[in-house]
């Protein structure tokens, strides 16, 4: 049964590498011994063929119940069907031929998932024998496997429990460098195909860097392969994991991955009396279960983890209460703008003015910023009057509500209208609002502040201040083929569209990330809210650009004393627990790949019309690429 643990379960799989007559005995023997599935090669020994000369392992299809082969059984084509390893032609196709027929066996059966052979190119230069195209990583075998998945193999598929995601072909590669070039390789040449995965042979060398290692937590690694040479005994004589070996696969134990593992050597079992397959599942479900539990924010973003959401476009639409309760369960974020009221109240009163100090709310919505400015009041001991503004008519009731049947509330006014058109009956000492996007403007912040600051006092205050949009360069091939299958609705507008998403499949090639656009309230002298930006960054490993992730980071209020009040979800500053705002996804419309030492330049402009903003985006190098949704075409954001 599965090893339990939080949120997910780890499901452990034994190798089956030997020869067997009774398959229904393995699996019940596999059961007892704990495991939940079995990995069994599809050919028997020398029994590589095409059509009826193919010998499987298993008599026929009936040498299991169907669902049995669906729930426990997955396949293991046979190693040496790489149609890239043949020396002509004529032997490649028959080869592929051979590998069709394996994975067509497979799909009759019904397995849960087939374990595909390691390409050449993945043992690096040292790999022996094959054509020089071969030695170079031709896509021979690449093309045969995403030939037979376009012409739909398994595209009926499903999972079959919570623990089982489904991408049934798992390319085997090492760790190595040479193994995830290869897999970029194949995968590319597969057009990223929903349905090809990674099983990852555990063996890491000294040649491979820590940078390397990370960039296997952004790609579909569905299954960890645990041969006898992955693991050491340690002084006691019990089977453990190398240190890094064992600190990357802590790091996937988050990423729902399945263990394959097999058996340790003859002579091994007979050289120590923990030496054998249970002390290893053992070991592994010990790593498992000593995961540390996750923290709120964590479990809030786990539901969300790689899932492309639209931006919310709270001009030209009216939020749900279910948005707002959502956004209001934030532990952090109410807080921070409860501290920048209270230390701008400490301010007033320390410069010798005098209360009650005007407060308006701006974008209100069902009072959660109402009720920080409350406290703040109370903590400061200051008199307030304050004035909720907001458009939404079914936040207006709950703003009412509040006021009605609350403490403290009847400070408060309530007005129901846009921010920009109301006329205020006084001016502001301090203009509050939590306007704020993933990438700081993109909710437009700037444009609904610098509407309202007409009626702000000309020593007044705005909350937030100043916030920082940023970008970073992201490897992250699921979310970019997410958003290329359909995310904004199909067509052009699938990579011309920023996502908001949290990303959890993702590496970040660059350590560096760069300050995009500034903003700062109030806006007097009323300049212009359009952009432009250049960024260059260069990559520090092998990647594959995929977009850019984009941050912000926010000054709600800076005391001259020194004291200030921020939120960010900029990750070298991010506010720990906050988790009412996820990054940006900016897909490219085709990714770059990028060697080491490569500079990537890029540019960015956030443009605007009488009714709407919009961002544009290109690479100018390594290569220039076109300018990314021109004129607002397939992403506006609505000033109505």
């Amino acid at each position: 049964m599965p090893v339990r643990g939080d949120p997910d379960n780890l499901l452990v799989g034994q190798d089956i590498e030997s020869s067997f007559e009774n398959l229904q005995a393995v699996v019940q023997n596999a059961a007892v011994d704990r495991f939940d599935f079995v990995c069994i090669p599809l050919a028997s020994p020398g029994g590589q063929g095409i059509g009826a000369d193919f010998q499987p392992s298993v008599e026929s299809c009936l040498a299991l119940q169907g669902e049995k082969w669906h729930t426990v059984v997955t396949g293991k084509v046979s190693d040496s069907l790489d149609p890239d390893t043949a020396s002509t032609p004529a032997e490649a196709e028959v080869l592929r031929a051979r590998l069709e027929t394996e994975l067509r066996w497979a799909s009759h059966l019904g397995l849960r998932a087939v374990l595909l052979p390691p390409p050449v190119a993945a043992a690096g230069s040292s790999a022996g024998g094959g054509s020089t195209a071969s030695r170079r990583g031709g896509g021979n075998y690449a093309r045969a496997v995403g030939e037979l998945l376009e012409a739909g193999l398994y595209a009926l598929g499903e999972a079959v429990s919570e623990e089982d995601t489904f991408a049934p072909l798992a390319l085997r590669v090492p760790t190595s460098s040479e193994g995830w070039l290869a897999w970029n390789r194949f995968r590319s040449l597969c057009d990223y195909h929903q349905r090809l995965c990674v099983a990852l042979e555990l063996t890491v060398d000294k040649a491979t860097t820590d940078r390397e290692l990370e960039r296997w937590l952004a790609e579909p690694v569905r299954f960890v392969i645990l041969s006898s040479s992955s693991f050491l005994l340690n002084k006691s004589g019990y089977p453990v994991l190398p240190k890094r070996s064992k600190a990357l696969l802590l790091q996937l134990f988050r990423y729902k991955v399945q263990i394959v593992l097999s058996a340790p050597s003859g002579e091994a079992s007979q050289a120590s009396e923990h030496e054998g397959l249970q002390p290893r599942l053992a070991y592994l479900a010990r790593l498992f279960q000593g995961l540390p539990s996750l923290t709120e924010a964590e479990r809030f973003g786990h539901s969300h983890t790689d899932t492309l959401q639209a931006p919310l476009q709270p001009l030209a639409d009216h939020l749900e209460s279910e948005t707002y309760e959502l956004f209001e369960r934030d532990p952090v974020k109410y807080e921070r703008y409860e501290e920048a009221v209270y230390l701008f109240l400490k301010d007033q009163i320390a410069a010798g003015r005098s209360a009650p100090f005007c407060v308006m709310v701006l974008g209100a919505g069902r009072g959660p910023l109402v009720a920080a400015s409350i406290r703040a009041s109370r903590r400061a001991e200051v008199e307030v009057s304050i004035w909720a503004v907001d458009k939404n008519p079914h936040a207006v009731h709950a703003l009412r509500h509040r006021r009605r049947v609350e403490d403290g509330w009847d400070c408060v006014q309530v007005v129901a209208s846009d921010m920009r058109d109301w006329q205020a009956p006084r001016k502001a000492d301090v203009i509050v609002s939590e306007l704020l996007g993933s990438f700081g403007d993109n909710e437009l912040s700037p444009e609904c502040i610098d509407g309202a600051q007409r009626f702000l006092a000309e020593n007044g205050v705005c909350i937030p201040q100043s916030y920082t949009a940023s970008l970073t360069p992201v490897l992250a091939p699921g979310l970019w083929a997410d958003a290329r299958n359909g995310a904004a609705g199909g067509g052009m507008a699938d990579l011309e569209t920023a996502y908001v998403v949290n990303f959890h499949h993702a590496f970040y090639p660059c350590s560096s990330i760069k300050d995009c656009f500034e903003f700062k309230h109030p806006n007097w002298a009323l300049e212009s809210n359009d952009r432009f930006c250049e960024l260059e960054f260069e990559i520090e490993v092998d990647s594959t650009v995929h977009g850019f992730a984009g941050y912000f980071d926010c000054v709600l209020y800076a005391s001259p004393n020194g004291s200030s009040s921020k939120i960010s979800i900029h990750p070298k500053t991010f506010s720990d627990g906050m988790f009412s705002w996820f990054p940006m996804f900016f897909p490219l419309r085709n990714p770059e790949f990028c060697k080491k030492g490569t500079t990537i330049r890029s540019s960015w402009w956030r443009r605007h019309d009488p009714r709407k903003v919009w961002y544009e985006w290109a690479l100018t190098e390594p290569a220039p690429t076109p300018v990314q949704n021109p004129g607002g075409r397939s992403w506006p954001i609505g000033l109505r």
